[in-house]
């Protein structure tokens, strides 16, 4: 379970955003997550997972990938959806969730 006043921040950038319980873990659900300026898509449904997977302490996935940003795209399935992510790594689990996701966010700036 995610700290309810994270989670509440998380709201604050994305409105829909609520926990996804999948094999153990909890992933969280960000609808319509709007993405840096200039990205393609402009924004993306996205799942946050604040703990370590396959190397990275943590991941940010995508519905979609994001054209001309990031490398290594890779697809994922999580919660019965195919999810997107690239190769973006050292975003420490040891903050906030919304630290979290900004630093995932970084990659397409």
């Amino acid at each position: 379970m995610s700290n309810p006043a994270e989670l509440e921040e998380l709201k604050a950038l994305c409105p829909g955003a609520q926990e996804i319980p999948e094999a153990r873990q909890v992933y969280i659900f960000l609808p319509n997550l709007k993405l840096p300026a200039g990205c393609k898509p402009p924004q993306a449904d996205a799942l946050l997972c604040a703990h370590s997977r396959e190397g990275y302490p943590t991941r940010l996935f995508l519905s979609q990938p994001v054209v001309g940003k990031g490398s290594n795209w890779n697809t994922h399935r999580i919660a019965d959806k195919t999810w997107h992510t690239w190769s973006w790594n050292y975003v420490s689990a040891e903050q906030r969730l919304i630290q979290i996701l900004l630093g995932h966010l970084e990659a397409f700036r």
